[in-house]
């Protein structure tokens, strides 16, 4: 990388369900951020003007409004096609089938816009400057209000033949389990997901099997949190260590599964309920994944905690747009 081509601006975004976020980044350094909430009900127009709108702002706040944007990189929420730069189906957002690359370059003046997968960036982002760096075979397991991954071989994400691999919580770890959002059954997310755990925990309340988590709550099922769940087994009610028991269970499973058939060097763990609580699940998962995969395999195998957090997606972006106009 060159003086120059490292003291270039990139525009960021990092596209959610309930929240956008844009940042300003130059080399490996991320500037600042803004985010808003998601509007699903105004549409992906609506919502691609109010991105580029809040990075000029961003620009001009910083006293960089005069510096052109070398690229912009973009994490969204998929199914996507890459080639075409199309949102196919994210249906947290409510963008189906909209040419996001070639509206927002439009809206940025030709800038080159590139995107990814949202599970694909945060799973970049800490392989190239996190908790991954420096190891080329690993895989990113995010555990937040869904599951989702990313698969790295030989330092670069693999998509599989038609550009959709690395679907990690839809990895069926319960074939007689519920029926997951995505009309599969018994995939990880159906079972170990936030939104689950949390569910599993209000029926709890309902069925009075957890005085401690009724006084969290202060009696109302509606109040159960992911975390509220996690504090009570922390504090040692068994009805909630059970629920966490399961969802690391599971979890393990599903690693061990991807370590038989990968052998990573390193699972990364990301997502906001796994930074949260990885007190708890850490040693849970890597015991239950123990009991599945040789021991050829676990022998170097590291099990590591996301050292970005919310923002891998962005550090993702960031890797995505530098490696798009080659200052890599």
């Amino acid at each position: 990388m060159s003086g120059s081509e490292s003291q270039a601006l990139y525009g960021l975004v990092d596209l959610g369900g309930t929240k956008v976020v844009v940042g300003l980044a130059r080399g490996g350094e991320i500037l600042a951020t803004r985010r808003f909430a998601t509007d699903v009900p105004e549409g992906p127009d609506a919502g691609m003007r109010r991105m580029a709108r809040e990075t000029r702002d961003l620009q001009a706040e910083l006293g960089l409004a005069d510096l052109p944007l070398a690229a912009i990189g973009a994490s969204i929420p998929g199914p996507n096609d890459l080639e075409r730069g199309i949102v196919l189906s994210s249906h947290n957002v409510g963008w189906f089938d909209y040419p996001f690359v070639d509206r927002y370059s439009s809206e940025l003046g030709g800038i080159p816009v590139f995107m990814d997968d949202d599970a694909n960036c945060a799973g970049v982002g800490e392989a190239r400057f996190g908790a991954g760096a420096g190891i080329p075979h690993q895989v990113y397991i995010t555990v937040s209000t869904g599951i989702g991954g990313a698969v790295i071989i030989d330092g670069r994400i693999y998509r599989g033949w038609q550009g959709v691999g690395g679907e990690v919580g839809h990895v069926c770890v319960l074939p007689d389990g519920p029926i997951c959002p995505c009309g599969n059954v018994g995939c990880a997310e159906a079972i170990a997901s936030g939104p689950v755990i949390a569910r599993r925990g209000a029926a709890l309340l309902a069925q009075h099997q957890s005085a401690m988590l009724d006084g969290m709550a202060g009696g109302d099922p509606a109040a159960v949190t992911t975390a509220l769940v996690f504090d009570a087994a922390r504090a040692g009610d068994p009805a909630c260590t059970r629920i966490v028991d399961d969802a690391a269970r599971f979890l393990g499973i599903l690693a061990a599964g991807l370590v038989q058939v990968l052998n990573p060097q390193a699972i990364v763990w990301g997502g906001g309920v796994m930074m949260a609580q990885s007190d708890l699940l850490l040693p849970r998962i890597e015991a239950e994944m123990g009991m599945h995969v040789y021991a050829v395999h676990r022998q170097g195998l590291l099990l590591k905690k996301a050292v970005h957090g919310d923002r891998s997606g962005l550090f993702g972006a960031l890797a995505l747009a530098m490696e798009g106009v080659g200052d890599a």
